[in-house]
């Protein structure tokens, strides 16, 4: 599928869902091509107009170059190419995520301070047409903004092809930190649902009181997605009907889940929203201005761009909910194989019963990759701080695998105990508990584990 964008208002997370997920393409509407050139036309008539002052990467160098104007060879032989940058190596990020940042790198150009000529813009975005994008380094990203990887994305396309002032537009800014919290924020959108419905099936496998959920709770704790987690775990429990639950307060673990799914909630909704402010949002540095009431003239500013002040925030709180998740999952794992009347004296021997080794190790897994992912003071000289957004990227990544994987795991056991038990519970949850012993049936051996375990995991969650 392609998409026609025609203003920065067509920059949503659902574009790039579409984009980065089912590899849709998307091209400029001629009205948008029109005033991306109409920008650039009042862009050139600036930097010929100060044609000698000093404009960050387009009459200087970057970098240390900007203390010295350009000579006209200079200015030429610069104004074809990416200005320098360096390289890394090791392993290359999900191709989902360099297509993202394709579609972050527009932001810049649609709001016209990056004033690229709109063909230009077209080419960066014939990039989505390809199968596979250029591979773009995952690990030793420590620049100050994304000039690392926007020079592998852009380099081999577009060197010497360039005239002034885009090779800047195109290498500088912080679309890659955009692009890490805007996948973040589409692979969290999978789990609340799933989460809340697995949880009621171990519920409904230890047979914890319905009161735990009761709808007072819902105005007493006085937060809505608190309330809204409550309720659709208390709606699948009440409809799945023939069930003795126990006349004693459940683990803490049952207790403490929905009020935890519910901040897990809260999490998920920030980061979309900062992700949708994110993908509009321009960050290149020089950015350009045409004429506004404090640069009556118009004006080539240097600046802060370039340091994304929130993805690597946001990409920490959702990695710290994840990894309390993945400890929680754990914990109510356990209980439903060791607690009494768990899954541990139901089989004739401890088999899907083991699997709480793997949950332990998962959460592990997850805590270790919950730290915080500060401004790195790694740098040197002008570039004295560095940004670590990718990394943050990274561990929400990992931390989300944690959740899916000990989730996927919990719904085996709490599905498993119900049917030791004879239990066959009813409504949407008994679908549900249907639909895992479809794919990891009772009684299945150690040795088919594996491909059982995929098999329910992709049904839970896909392939993002």
């Amino acid at each position: 599928m392609s998409y026609t964008i025609d203003s920065i208002k067509d920059l949503t997370l659902e574009l790039f869902e579409a984009i980065t997920r089912r590899k849709a393409t998307a091209t400029l509407s001629e009205q948008l091509k029109d005033r991306i050139d109409m920008r650039r036309k009042q862009f050139l008539s600036f930097v010929e107009g100060n044609r000698n002052a000093h404009m960050y990467g387009i009459t200087t160098r970057h970098h240390v170059g900007a203390k010295q104007v350009l000579s006209p060879e200079g200015f030429d032989e610069f104004a074809a190419r990416l200005p320098a940058s360096g390289g890394t190596f090791g392993p290359l990020l999900p191709d989902r995520l360099v297509r993202g940042i394709v579609v972050c790198r527009l932001a810049d150009y649609i709001n016209g301070t990056g004033a690229l000529r709109a063909s230009t813009v077209g080419r960066v975005l014939e990039l989505l047409q390809q199968p596979q994008l250029p591979g773009v380094p995952a690990r030793g990203n420590g620049e100050p903004g994304d000039i690392i990887p926007l020079g592998y994305l852009f380099r081999e396309a577009f060197n010497g092809t360039l005239e002034v002032g885009e090779g800047m537009a195109l290498i500088n800014g912080s679309p890659v930190a955009s692009a890490a919290l805007a996948d973040a924020a589409v692979s969290s959108r999978r789990f609340i649902d799933r989460l809340e419905r697995i949880f009621a099936l171990a519920a409904l496998a230890v047979a914890a009181p319905l009161q735990h959920f009761d709808e007072e709770f819902e105005s007493l704790w006085n937060d809505p997605y608190i309330a809204a987690s409550l309720r659709a775990i208390r709606q699948d429990l009440q409809n799945a009907g023939g069930v003795k639950h126990l006349a004693y307060q459940a683990p803490v673990s049952f207790r403490s889940t929905p009020r935890m799914f519910g901040w897990f909630r809260r999490t998920t909704a920030t980061v979309q929203e900062l992700a949708c402010t994110a993908l509009q949002t321009s960050s290149n540095n020089p950015a350009y201005f045409s004429q506004t009431p404090a640069h009556p003239e118009g004006a080539v500013l240097s600046n802060g761009g370039y340091h994304h002040p929130y993805a690597s925030p946001a990409l920490d709180a959702l990695t710290r909910s994840y990894a309390d998740i993945a400890q929680l999952l754990a914990a109510l794992n356990n209980q439903v194989i060791e607690g009494p009347g768990g899954l541990l004296g139901l089989e004739p021997e401890a088999e899907v019963a083991t699997l709480y080794h793997v949950t332990t190790g998962w959460a592990e897994e997850a805590r270790a990759a919950a730290t915080a992912s500060l401004i790195s003071l790694g740098n040197s000289g002008q570039t004295d701080t560095g940004t670590l957004d990718l990394l943050a990227w990274r561990k929400s990544d990992e931390t989300s695998r944690a959740v899916e994987a000990s989730s996927t795991i919990l719904a085996i056991s709490a599905a498993h105990a119900i049917s030791r038990k004879g239990l066959e519970p009813q409504g949407e949850l008994g679908q549900f508990h249907r639909e895992i012993v479809e794919l990891f049936p009772v009684g299945t051996k150690p040795i088919g584990f594996g491909k059982h375990l995929e098999a329910v995991r992709l049904h839970l969650y896909g392939s993002n």
